[in-house]
């Protein structure tokens, strides 16, 4: 069969054939490149899903030291946290599934609920070390562990690249762990001032808080170094509000341990509630303000990965589109070069057959084409000669 085709119709064929190992190829890139696309919109759902809970978890915080204080700002926060709660809520409708968090975010609704119901409304004599209790327990089991769901089943944890990853390492870790270490500790102060009981054991625990608060520090420091020293882009973005967030938190760690660790009896009765919650309010503020700058971060990392995956694969169909484009018009070129002169030559045999010996073929070629033209002419003379020898 394949004889019988017609010269065009033979190179067309051996086109496609040739085709298909690179059509083959192409699909696989695509598909890769597509992979590393999906991978990448999936981090950035993680990113999206956490931000509530984010916002969530500091007005929380915030809610516990406004407890503490019997500050009129706690109704306010209180509504604020509902409002947290249905954004998260919201989220977790469109993503839950995908991200496995509905159970995780349902319980902590619950838990809260439960925390107001019996601490919040119910005991209004509650001692400070029961209420930060059930505070501590909302977050580090439920709060916490949301998030870090939310970055295990979006695919952050697995981030391919050094400076999202180390953006994303304190996203999901260290920033949160620091603020509620933060938290911690300026609940356990207001506690220890408001009460004034077991000083030493809530010294202790104060003093263990603060040792903890150091190596997160250094966690959360040495990762977006790391995270600048691979992009150096980051720097303009990172540097600034991470070395003022360090300074905040030792300036924090310093006030804690002078004012309170190592105060005398005489310099700790003067110490004031108010002033020194709020002092641990604005280090928690620093530190949500550096994680808003490194989600911020995480998010157009992640987006640009996104927008040179999607501009690779363009560039790749592009690529293969105008080799298909140059391909046929080579396919096509080639297959009139032969197909022309053939037509011609076949014309000429026709003229000669009836009789015409005087219209030599007009093809000036050098290859096989061109050697059948002159033969073809050759023989025309070669005949015109022999009847001229005739007709003698």
């Amino acid at each position: 069969m394949f004889r019988n085709l017609k010269i065009g119709s033979k190179l067309v064929l051996l086109g496609l054939i040739f085709s298909i190992p690179v059509a083959v190829l192409l699909f696989l890139l695509i598909k890769e490149q597509n992979i590393a696309i999906e991978f990448g919109q999936k981090e950035r759902l993680g990113v999206e899903y956490i931000n509530p809970v984010r916002h969530l978890l500091h007005d929380i915080q915030k809610h516990q030291v406004a407890f503490l204080n019997g500050s009129s700002e706690a109704s306010a926060l209180e509504k604020q946290i509902e409002q947290d709660i249905r954004s998260a809520q919201e989220v977790d409708s469109r993503y839950g599934k995908d991200l496995k968090t509905t159970h995780g975010l349902s319980g902590l609704v619950e838990k809260w609920s439960t925390t107001k119901s019996l601490i919040l409304r119910s005991s209004s004599n509650a001692k400070p070390e029961n209420i930060n209790s059930a505070y501590d327990d909302i977050i580090d089991k439920s709060i916490l562990p949301l998030i870090i769901q939310a970055g295990d089943t979006s695919n952050l944890i697995l981030d391919p690249d050094l400076d999202s990853y180390y953006a994303m390492d304190n996203v999901v870790l260290n920033l949160p762990a620091l603020g509620q270490l933060i938290a911690q500790t300026n609940a356990h102060v207001a506690d220890l001032i408001a009460t004034r009981e077991n000083m030493e054991s809530k010294k202790q625990l104060i003093s263990f808080l603060l040792a903890r608060i150091e190596p997160t520090v250094e966690r959360l420091n040495t990762g977006l170094q790391t995270a600048i020293n691979q992009n150096p882009s980051l720097r303009g973005k990172l540097s600034l509000p991470l070395r003022t967030h360090l300074e905040a938190v030792k300036a924090f760690d310093d006030t804690i341990r002078r004012q309170v660790l190592d105060a005398g009896p005489s310099e700790f009765a003067k110490l004031d509630l108010k002033s020194m919650s709020a002092n641990g309010l604005k280090t928690l503020e620093s530190n949500y303000a550096m994680y808003d700058v490194t989600i911020g971060v995480l998010d157009d990392l992640l987006a640009t990965r996104i927008g040179g995956f999607n501009q690779r694969r363009g560039a790749s169909l592009g690529a293969v589109g105008i080799s298909i484009v140059f391909a046929a018009l080579f396919v096509f070129s080639i297959g009139r070069s032969i197909s022309k002169p053939l037509a011609e030559l076949r014309e000429a045999m026709d003229r000669i057959g009836k009789g015409d010996l005087n219209t030599p073929t007009n093809i000036d070629r050098k290859d096989e084409i061109g050697q059948l033209a002159g033969a073809i002419n050759r023989l025309q003379k070669t005949l015109q000669g022999g009847g001229k020898m005739k007709a003698a």
